[in-house]
């Protein structure tokens, strides 16, 4: 007979505990290929949201475990095609809001005016 396979986790509340794989809905986002586990915790049933490694993950679903297939929302999925914006360029951005005529401003900037 085969041994029933155990997750580990931790609660804030509760500390460390351990539950069977098959409690656990195994999640996989398909964008950045990470793995996460969704469960209640055992002792205040609060739904804990916890990152484990691909082989725990592909256990966990042999063991009985859920899987979830997920992909990140579209505005996290977009890649810039210009310079990376450093924390000048926010310092210079919020200067830039603090003026009276910002509107202005960017409307000029964009040819609008």
């Amino acid at each position: 007979m085969e041994a029933e396979v155990q997750a580990t986790g931790s609660c804030d509340l509760c500390g460390n505990f351990r539950v069977s794989a098959t409690v656990l809905t195994v999640r996989h986002c398909v964008d950045d290929d990470t793995f996460t586990c969704r469960l209640r915790c055992p002792g205040c049933a609060r739904v804990l949201l916890l990152p484990v490694a691909r082989h725990v993950a592909e256990q966990s679903v042999r063991a009985g475990g859920l899987l979830e297939l997920w992909t990140l929302p579209i505005e996290e999925r977009e890649r810039g095609h210009g310079m990376p914006v450093s924390i000048d360029d926010l310092g210079e951005l919020l200067i830039d809001l603090d003026r009276v005529d910002v509107v202005d401003v960017l409307r000029e900037s964009l040819g609008m005016s």
